[in-house]
């Protein structure tokens, strides 16, 4: 009897292990190509990070994107500062999916443990929208999932992608 039980167990972990995914993102522009002078240089201020999620969470979902994008766009030499002496173009983002996650429920029960982020990111040049870019990204089971702070961590991974994906636009 006692073998049965284990071998059930064995067999229930296994398929819960086996089924996940270990990394899911997806990213989405919209958009036709901008109608920019392309020996104009640009560069992209963030000017309004967004949670429309309709939840308050226990982390500063808003200043990490921030960061993130601020970040992101400052390794790419896009980041614009008051010196930069050309007028910036807007990078605006609304938070639609956030789940923090946790590693032991993602070890134990990969579903409900994942980490999850889905951003949208409209670049404009003044009131005109000149690219929407969606990014999702899931944490599950496997590769990247022991991190401990993979709420965290997901949202530099996020902006790095969006702003690789705006930068071939402009």
């Amino acid at each position: 009897m006692k073998a049965m039980i284990r071998l059930l167990l064995f067999a229930l972990m296994f398929t819960a292990l086996a089924s996940c995914s270990s990394k899911r993102d997806e990213v989405r522009v919209h958009g036709g190509q901008p109608a920019l002078n392309t020996n104009q240089t640009y560069k992209i201020r963030v000017v309004d990070v967004s949670n429309n999620t309709g939840k308050i969470f226990d982390v500063d979902v808003i200043g990490m994107m921030w960061s993130g994008l601020d970040d992101s766009l400052k390794k790419r030499g896009l980041l614009w500062t008051e010196d930069s002496g050309v007028a910036p173009l807007k990078l605006e983002a609304h938070i639609l999916k956030y789940q923090k996650g946790n590693i032991l429920m993602r070890t134990l029960l990969p579903h409900w443990g994942r980490t999850e982020l889905t951003v949208r990111c409209e670049l404009k040049d003044g009131e005109r929208e000149i690219a929407s870019v969606e990014d999702k990204e899931t944490i599950s089971i496997g590769s990247g999932s022991m991190t401990m702070s993979a709420w965290r961590k997901i949202f530099s991974t996020v902006s790095e992608r969006i702003v690789s994906q705006l930068a071939s636009k402009i």
